[in-house]
């Protein structure tokens, strides 16, 4: 969106960039008393109000937070004041606080049109009749770069970039409790298209973020949404989320979940975070996910088969085939395992590629050394996500030195998993 593109009725001819106004010397009738320093603003959903100028001064005074009403001229040169004001009063910031520049600049959104985490670079104001409004936030690179003193440079560098400015009234506040919880940071994020994207597109946007700024986008949603992108994240991102959550609002979430969601969930948990979120849930749904956690334990030695085929890197291509045509359970032998003598896991050979190679090809030549594969002592939960993630229908299971104990199968695990969620 360009500038021009703004609402119409909150253009004026003074319509100024935060960037220019900060710093600008502040004058009582000729007296220089401080510099601009920041504006209070008040959210008004479709633009934020200025309530008050923040006056720097010099020799380390505090701050003069003065009223708006107090306010006689604004523009590129200097900022006046009311000659009358008593700045010796004014020393007291307002309740609750919400600073454009400190709050504002720099903090991350998400973008409306791209879904990616973007920066806001400057703030746009603009003065209609007796207020000061801020209309919009810009989130163009060129921005960065006028900050910075290199405006033509960034220009340059920044020629192809469309103008990246975001009306005020696509713009939501951060909810007034977060200001206590996260050091007074005032995020704001872009969510207007929040709502429509799918959890797990949310969840990346979220591992990429801070801590504080996680917490602030997924303290604004609905639960279902929570619930639902709180499965999706890594567990990084969820022993993190988890951690600054109450017990009983950590409890509503899980509770939306199935009982094997919630469990790959607590999972990523300390035993007692867990034991304390479940005990704030219905005994027999927390029973029933105690039950899957138990059971996503168990190792998956315990759930090796031995109907599979193995040959050494010499046999050929004809003697695989040969193998695979008097096989009965096509997902056991949907890969041959190449090993050695002491039967030591070499490589693995997709059915696609047998099919193609010519009939005297040794095995050696066609075989896949890089193999994924599982140890014996690996849980079900880990064996579930390395099936979900390569997409195998079997994966050989091996001992520490490299011998091939078995392979294990997709179905075997994954729908165990499934019995046990419903």
């Amino acid at each position: 969106m360009a500038l021009q593109d703004l609402r119409p009725s909150l253009l004026s001819d003074q319509v100024y960039r935060l960037s220019d106004l900060l710093k600008r010397p502040v004058y009582a009738a000729d007296k220089k008393i401080g510099w601009l320093e920041d504006f209070v603003i008040q959210d008004k959903d479709i633009v934020a109000e200025t309530t008050h100028v923040c006056i720097g001064r010099p020799f380390g005074d505090p701050t003069v937070y003065a009223p708006w009403a107090k306010i006689r001229l604004v523009n590129h040169d200097r900022v006046t004041v009311d000659p009358s004001l008593e700045i010796a009063g004014l020393t007291e910031p307002p309740a609750n606080p919400v600073l454009l520049a400190d709050y504002i600049l720099d903090k991350k959104v998400l973008d409306v049109e791209g879904r990616e985490v973007e920066v806001v670079y400057d703030a746009i104001l603009a003065i209609h009749r007796i207020h000061l409004f801020v209309i919009a936030v810009d989130l163009s690179k060129r921005s960065m770069w006028r900050r910075a003193g290199l405006g033509r440079l960034g220009q340059l560098l920044s020629r192809r970039e469309e103008d990246r400015i975001v009306a005020w009234d696509l713009v939501e506040p951060l909810p007034e409790k977060l200001g206590s919880f996260a050091g007074d940071l005032r995020l704001k994020v872009v969510k207007a298209e929040l709502a429509k994207m799918p959890p797990v597109d949310i969840a990346r946007i979220l591992e990429e973020l801070d801590h504080d700024q996680r917490f602030a986008i997924f303290d604004t949603m609905d639960a279902p949404d929570a619930s639902d992108t709180l499965e999706e994240l890594d567990p990084k991102s969820q022993r993190d989320l988890m951690a600054v959550l109450t017990k009983e609002k950590a409890a509503r979430l899980i509770n939306l979940m199935t009982p094997g969601q919630a469990a790959d969930v607590l999972s990523a948990l300390s035993w007692a975070q867990a034991t304390a979120i479940l005990h704030h849930m219905d005994k027999e749904k927390a029973r029933h996910i105690r039950e899957i956690m138990d059971k996503q334990e168990e190792e998956v030695a315990d759930y090796v088969i031995s109907n599979f085929i193995k040959l050494s890197p010499d046999a050929t291509a004809h003697e695989a085939r040969q193998r695979f045509q008097k096989a009965k359970d096509r997902d056991a032998v949907a890969y041959i395992y190449v090993v050695d003598a002491e039967n030591r896991l070499l490589g693995i050979i997709e059915l696609a590629d047998l099919l193609t190679a010519d009939d005297h090809t040794p095995l050696k030549t066609i075989m896949r050394a890089r193999t994924i594969f599982l140890n014996g002592e690996d849980s079900l939960k880990e064996a579930a996500r390395v099936f979900k993630r390569y997409d195998y229908r079997a994966l050989p299971v091996v001992e520490h030195t490299g011998k091939l104990i078995g392979i294990v199968l997709s179905r075997d695990v994954l729908d165990l998993e499934h019995r046990y969620v419903e």
